[in-house]
């Protein structure tokens, strides 16, 4: 299909935009477009330092918790009854 073609097939508002489009919006779009990756990437990568610091506190706790219930065996062992 001829590219004139393709472009009649399109919704009038879009058409207007890109017939409107000169070489400082298109630059523009291009850098929106890359800020718009950078930020998806940025964002994914400060999720998961959220879940990585949530998922250390607990482990932090559960490991606490359970070296205190193994101290606590030792500490019966020797001690008076």
């Amino acid at each position: 299909m001829a590219e004139s073609a393709q472009f009649d097939d399109l919704d009038p508002k879009v058409r207007e935009f890109l017939a409107d489009l000169d070489e400082e919006k298109v630059a523009e779009l291009e850098e929106a477009i890359r800020f718009t990756r950078a930020t998806k990437t940025v964002s994914k990568f400060l999720k998961w330092c959220v879940i990585t610091v949530v998922a250390m506190f607990i482990t932090t706790a559960a490991l606490g918790e359970a070296i205190q219930k193994i101290w606590g065996w030792f500490i019966s062992i020797g001690g008076p009854k």
